[in-house]
C-alpha cells in the first residue's frame, strides 16, 4: 500500500492511510511519518492490530527511542516501554483516581529535563460514548496571542513538576519516594522553538507548570491563566473519538492534550512515549 496523509477538517491532525504498523518500518517511511508529525502535530492510524511488543517496536522504529513512564506500576508486563491506561479492574492495571488518567490539559513529561517528543496511544477497548482525547495546537495559540501577552512572556521561563500545576489532582496518583526522587523541578522557556521546523509554540500547561520564574505567585497565576484560556479555545482543538484499533500520536513539543470522561464502559489504551533526548533550548534545573 502507498502512504497517504489526509489532513483533518480541524486546526490540527491528519489520518495516515496505507501503513500497517505491524509490518517492518523502512527508513523512508519513518522519515515521512516524522515529517508528518511535525507538520500536522496529531497523527491517526486506523484499524491497527498490535501486541504490546509490536506496538513498541513500531513506535521505536518510526519515531525514535521510547521512554518508560515514571509510574512503573502501570507498565505492561511484556515491556516497560508501554503503559496501560485502563478502568478495567480485573486487568490489574486500572486507575483508581476520581477522574480518568490524563483528565487535565498537559504535555506528557514536560516535567522532565528532556521532555518527550510525542505520545502515542493505541485503543484496545473503547466506550460507546465519551472518552475522547482532545488536542490543542500550541503553535497556533502562540501565533495568535495578543501582542501584550507575547511581550509579557518574551524571554521568560516557567517551572514544571509532575504535581506543579493547579489542575488534575483528581486524575493523578501518589508517587512513591523513589518515583518522586527521580523528578525534581525543572525550568523550561515559556516559548519553545520546534526542533524540526523552527516554529514557536507555547510550552506551559495547567497540569505540570508550577509558576513563572521571577514573578510573584499571584502575577504568575494570572498570566498563566490568560495563556491557558487562549490556548484551549475551540478553534485550536481536535477531539479524537476513539475506535478499537486506533493509534493516535500527539507532538508534545507543540500540543497539549486532555482525556475526557463521561463513560462507565471499559476503556483500555496502550501508551508509548517517544523522546526525552536533548533538553529544550534554555532549560535548566530549578
Amino acid at each position: 500500500m502507498t502512504l497517504s496523509i489526509i489532513p483533518f477538517d480541524a486546526p490540527l491532525g491528519a489520518e495516515i492511510q496505507g501503513v500497517d504498523l505491524a509490518a517492518p518500518m523502512t527508513p523512508g517511511l519513518a522519515k515521512d511519518l516524522r515529517a508528518a508529525m511535525a507538520k500536522h502535530l496529531v497523527l491517526v492510524f486506523r484499524e491497527q492490530r498490535l501486541s504490546a511488543l509490536s506496538y513498541a517496536a513500531a513506535m521505536r522504529s518510526a519515531f525514535g527511542a521510547l521512554v518508560p513512564h515514571i509510574l512503573d506500576q502501570y507498565h505492561h508486563e511484556d515491556t516497560h516501554d508501554v503503559s496501560v491506561i485502563s478502568n478495567v479492574v480485573e486487568g490489574g492495571k486500572s486507575r483508581t483516581t476520581k477522574a480518568p488518567a490524563g483528565a487535565y490539559w498537559h504535555s506528557d513529561l514536560s516535567y522532565m529535563a528532556g521532555p518527550s517528543d510525542a505520545t502515542f496511544l493505541y485503543a484496545l477497548e473503547v466506550p460507546s460514548d465519551g472518552g475522547d482525547t482532545v488536542f490543542a495546537d500550541m503553535v497556533r495559540a502562540y501565533e495568535t496571542l495578543p501582542e501584550s501577552l507575547k511581550r509579557a512572556i518574551e524571554g521568560r521561563s516557567a517551572i514544571h513538576h509532575m504535581f506543579g500545576g493547579k489542575r488534575g489532582y483528581e486524575a493523578k496518583v501518589t508517587l512513591t519516594p523513589e518515583q518522586a526522587a527521580r523528578i525534581p523541578e525543572v525550568v523550561h522557556p515559556i516559548v519553545r522553538v520546534h526542533p524540526v521546523d523552527g516554529r514557536r509554540a507555547l510550552f506551559v500547561n495547567p497540569g505540570f507548570t508550577r509558576g513563572i520564574v521571577g514573578m510573584e505567585p499571584a502575577e504568575s497565576d494570572d498570566l498563566l491563566h490568560a495563556l491557558y484560556a487562549h490556548a484551549t479555545r475551540p478553534e485550536f482543538q481536535y477531539a479524537h473519538k476513539w475506535r478499537v484499533g486506533d493509534v493516535v500520536g500527539g507532538d508534545n513539543r507543540a500540543t497539549i492534550h486532555t482525556a475526557s470522561g463521561g463513560y462507565t464502559e471499559p476503556r483500555t489504551l496502550y501508551r508509548a512515549i517517544v523522546g526525552c533526548g536533548a533538553p529544550v533550548a534554555g532549560a535548566r534545573a530549578a
